[in-house]
């Protein structure tokens, strides 16, 4: 009765939403440009919402509803939808235009505020987005090595590119999707992070390991934190086999502190790849790492490393969307404390009803960043493993659904907080999910 209930409410309240869909099923494959932008709804009758204004901490879609965002922009938006100095800077720059297809000053001014922010970075070079940077990180590891296999973590999400997508969706067979080669073919390995079986796997394939990559907080795998001992493990493990480590921080960069995750950590790896708050809200990718690795990509180089040629490469909008916000962040501590102890008590308070009541849902994350994962059953204390076997697809769209009813966007259940959110927000929040957890977890589908 519930979920019927919030369907018809959810639908009911969003009729430009469902023509903007039928429409966009008969001209985008299954009526999107991004898959998770259908937050699951189809698998219950329902339809995504179509958004056309954003401000502050706000969403609106064309119907006019309103929503405490969590999303943030896929975590690019750190600080909040619109920000008045980053606008008023972007308004000021469309005057002179807005792509050259040339070098410009901007590159060189946001890469000099990376590299000064973060002792791993001594050179970078700027793409378009994540899954590029990923890509040309495996590249340079690869060239650089002299080998061939690189590993990934089980769950790792490092953009659709053919290199890393494997072991993405949770069936650990090592089969790619349609179009791609399986693991072994394209020199993928894959392991589950915070698993002492991984250093075997090192030991076993040292020999022929050019790198492992991993994000120390899996994002798009569910909120996962990576334990602080693993990775200090894994850096001692590629120093002693000659292994680069790479850090995906295209999420966790700049989204605790004002600099990479990696030196609040005090775990440098060799290359970084970024994104997201690196770019203001513009698209953007890097790779960054030690000097000797990424001037291979220097067209000085003999036998250079293919980096670019993609035609909105260091893309001027972004460069100084990107540096703004950094000069933004760079006096927010007060703000990152703030959004960090905001999110791990959100966090904290989730998990403890959802424990002491048996409900069949978990809250996983780090500071600012949380995520709910629904289950078809209780289960104490789950592995990361056990939740993604016993995920259930249609309650957790149910969740999102249940959520929109009540003016609150997120993906992956919420997603972030943004130094938009007051705690008002926070609260809020933390009062929507605990009045839906109860329904939604009682909910079931044929």
């Amino acid at each position: 009765m519930f979920a019927k209930e919030e369907i018809n409410y959810y639908q009911k309240n969003r009729p430009k939403s469902r023509e903007i869909w039928q429409k966009a099923l008969k001209v985008l494959p299954g009526g999107i440009s991004h898959n998770i932008r259908t937050f699951g709804l189809p698998l219950i009758g329902a339809f995504p919402i179509f958004i056309n204004s954003a401000n502050g901490p706000y969403l609106k879609d064309i119907d006019d509803n309103k929503y405490i965002d969590c999303w943030n922009g896929h975590f690019a938006m750190i600080l909040g939808h619109n920000p008045p100095e980053v606008q008023k800077l972007l308004k000021e720059f469309l005057t002179h235009g807005w792509h050259f297809g040339t070098n410009t000053e901007y590159q060189v001014n946001l890469a000099e505020a990376i590299i000064k922010g973060n002792p791993g970075i001594e050179k970078i070079r700027f793409c378009v987005s994540g899954t590029e940077a990923t890509m040309y990180a495996s590249r340079l590891a690869r060239a650089y090595t002299n080998r061939k296999l690189v590993a990934k973590a089980q769950m790792g999400w490092h953009g659709a590119n053919d290199t890393l997508y494997y072991d993405v969706g949770g069936i650990f067979d090592g089969e790619g999707p349609p179009g791609l080669p399986n693991a072994k073919e394209a020199g993928i390995l894959t392991f589950e992070i915070n698993n002492e079986h991984t250093f075997d796997m090192i030991n076993k394939n040292s020999d022929n390991l050019a790198a492992i990559i991993l994000e120390p907080v899996l994002g798009g795998g569910g909120g996962f934190p990576v334990e602080k001992e693993f990775l200090k493990r894994l850096r001692e493990e590629t120093k002693r086999y000659g292994i680069l480590l790479i850090y995906d921080e295209v999420i966790t960069g700049y989204r605790f502190t004002d600099a990479l995750f990696q030196n609040e950590l005090n775990v440098i790896p060799d290359l970084t790849t970024m994104g997201k708050i690196i770019g203001g809200g513009m698209p953007i990718g890097a790779v960054g790492g030690r000097m000797e690795i990424i001037e291979q990509s220097s067209p000085e180089v003999e036998n250079q490393v293919l980096i670019g040629g993609g035609t909105f490469s260091g893309y001027p909008l972004s460069m100084v969307a990107g540096l703004k916000t950094l000069e933004i962040l760079n006096d927010s501590q007060q703000q990152y404390q703030r959004i960090n102890q905001e999110g791990n008590k959100l966090l904290n308070n989730l998990n403890q009803l959802f424990r002491e009541e048996k409900l069949p849902i978990i809250a996983k994350g780090h500071k600012s960043i949380i995520m709910l994962h629904a289950l078809s059953k209780w289960i104490e204390n789950p592995s990361m493993l056990e939740i993604i076997k016993f995920k259930d697809k249609k309650r957790e769209a149910l969740l999102q659904l249940s959520l929109f009813n009540r003016n609150v966007s997120g993906l992956h259940g919420l997603g972030s907080i943004s130094m938009a959110h007051t705690h008002n927000h926070i609260v809020k929040i933390q009062e929507i999910v605990e009045e839906i957890a109860h329904p939604v977890s009682q909910s079931k589908f044929g």
